[in-house]
């Protein structure tokens, strides 16, 4: 059955009038009513927000917050149904044009919200279907980063950000951060340095090296490091994160000539 014009274009006005009681007033049902309204979808969206970003809404003016929380409102038009989906609508939103940039807005804004985001992304992704065939061994076969494994890069050093510590530039070098889910199902975070940041993309860049030959390639990439240090070093650190549920485990090779 198809839905009235009339009927559509009234519903219109209303969402208009929850979004912006300001500039789309609403004068069909009874002010009373309509405030309750109003309140409650604000409220409901300020109480989402603050909950994924407690760390940047604690840095930001409040009447600089709830402005903010009224033009996500008024200039956002939500893709996702879902409650769970407002914090990254919020980002999307963040990084469009559809949002005008305030004198206020921190340097680190888009990459703090992105990673206080991450935390409720991960506690919610589904449990992936475990990879036949893998074993423990993994510096004889391919490491295998877990799905529920991030590897992070960002400008600023993101996750020391506070009240107490607000940067206005970034630093020399990049500030790298592994998020993962662990097997029991808490969400863990890792400050990497450029040796532990570097051993992960190559596992995701070299599927066919064995943990052993990407360490191997590691040490041509650093000479001035001790090989054999380099080499007893990193293969702690796979077995860690192996442990850790970083590594589902390891992918076995195939021989050239198999």
């Amino acid at each position: 059955m198809s839905v009235p014009d009339d009927y559509r274009e009234a519903l219109k006005r209303f969402a208009g009038a929850i979004r912006d009681p300001e500039g789309q007033p609403h004068t069909e049902v009874e002010a009373r009513r309509m405030k309750i309204y109003q309140d409650l979808f604000f409220n409901n969206l300020n109480t989402f927000l603050s909950n994924n970003f407690p760390v940047f809404k604690s840095l930001m003016p409040e009447d600089w917050w709830l402005k903010e929380v009224r033009g996500f409102m008024q200039h956002h038009r939500c893709e996702s149904p879902l409650f769970s989906d407002i914090g990254r609508e919020y980002i999307d939103y963040v990084n469009s044009d559809a949002r005008p940039i305030t004198p206020e807005d921190p340097p680190f804004m888009a990459e703090l919200l992105h990673y206080e985001w991450v935390e409720l992304a991960l506690q919610i992704a589904t449990n992936p279907e475990p990879e036949p065939g893998l074993h423990k061994d993994v510096m004889a076969g391919h490491p295998v980063l877990s799905p529920l494994a991030w590897p992070l890069e960002y400008r600023f050093p993101v996750h020391q950000i506070g009240p107490g510590f607000q940067p206005q530039e970034p630093p020399e070098l990049p500030t790298w951060v592994l998020v993962y889910r662990t097997r029991d199902r808490r969400v863990s975070f890792m400050a990497l340095n450029a040796f532990t940041a570097r051993l992960l993309a190559l596992l995701d860049a070299k599927p066919e090296l064995s943990g052993r030959q990407i360490l191997e390639c590691l040490q041509r990439e650093s000479p001035q490091v001790d090989p054999d240090a380099l080499l007893s070093g990193g293969e702690l650190i796979l077995q860690e994160f192996y442990d850790l549920g970083v590594l589902c485990g390891a992918r076995p090779l195939h021989s050239p000539d198999a």
